[in-house]
């Protein structure tokens, strides 16, 4: 792994939230001079500087909640798989501390001691530092949020328009929902309106399906039954390409070749099992 190094932007960002922003720019300034070899003996860790980064003053403690707090700032939830090791750790440590005062207490304020707090960081240590060094792929998360934000709203009261009424799922919802989630592929998401309001696949699920797939069998097996260019003709158009393929997978007919070779060798309520459960994997 690289030496663990901050932005100044990034540094400003953590400081605001820590309220301890000349502790952090002078993290910033040590980052930038000495950090290039974290792992060398005569230098600290990563757990170590990001122990450093948000230590309790005057006390050998750290809060893992600011930690938490941070990440959320750039879009980490706390239910990110990679997190998961961290958040566990932080379950254990709420456990034990359950046994020895009787009293329940959310792990995530506690000042941890330097043991404590490492040993929590070490399991998620690739995502923490990836979002403390300013390295995901949307470095000013606040600013994009906003700018989503205010398209979210500009776009709430458009109501034009009339739901597909040739299928009957789709006739049936509610054209006064509007939500909007983003997901981008560093895993920073955001969510606004009726996000959580369930809404059926349709052709979304081709997408799907076409990764599920090439996961599965390959790329380039998937192309010997399905091309990848555009058809130039509606998606509904059962056509082929001049190789006699269907044109791609987003086109009907290429879904329909791409549903039939998924778990091809297993009974159809299997298939739609196993295709359920990597779609909640993917959720």
């Amino acid at each position: 792994m690289a030496g663990l190094t901050f932005s100044k932007n990034n540094v400003d960002t953590i400081g605001e939230i820590l309220n301890r922003k000349s502790s952090a720019a002078q993290l910033l300034k040590d980052a930038q001079t000495g950090l290039n070899q974290a792992f060398e003996a005569d230098q600290q860790s990563p757990e170590e500087l990001i122990f450093e980064l948000f230590k309790v003053p005057n006390r050998d403690e750290a809060c893992i909640g600011k930690l938490i707090a941070v990440l959320k700032s750039f879009g980490l939830r706390e239910d990110d798989p990679r997190l998961k090791p961290m958040m566990e750790k932080i379950r254990e440590i709420e456990a034990e501390q359950e046994l020895l005062s009787n009293e329940t207490k959310d792990a995530r304020h506690w000042n941890l001691d330097r043991a404590q707090f490492k040993s929590c960081v070490s399991g998620s240590l690739v995502i923490i530092t990836q979002a403390l060094r300013n390295n995901l792929i949307v470095p000013s998360w606040h600013e994009f949020v906003e700018m989503m934000r205010e398209i979210y709203v500009e776009c709430k009261p458009i109501d034009g328009g009339q739901t597909a009424q040739y299928i009957p799922q789709l006739a049936r919802a509610d054209p006064t929902k509007w939500g909007v989630s983003i997901c981008t592929v560093d895993g920073q998401r955001v969510s606004f309106g009726d996000a959580k309001v369930p809404f059926g696949f349709q052709s979304v699920s081709k997408a799907f399906n076409y990764a599920i797939l090439a996961s599965e069998i390959g790329a380039d097996e998937v192309h010997s039954y399905v091309g990848q260019e555009p058809s130039g003709r509606f998606f509904n158009e059962i056509c082929l390409d001049r190789n006699n393929k269907p044109h791609n997978p987003m086109v009907n007919s290429g879904a329909i070749v791409v549903s039939s070779l998924i778990k091809k060798e297993m009974n159809m309520a299997d298939r739609f099992d196993y295709v359920l459960g990597e779609y909640k994997k993917m959720a």
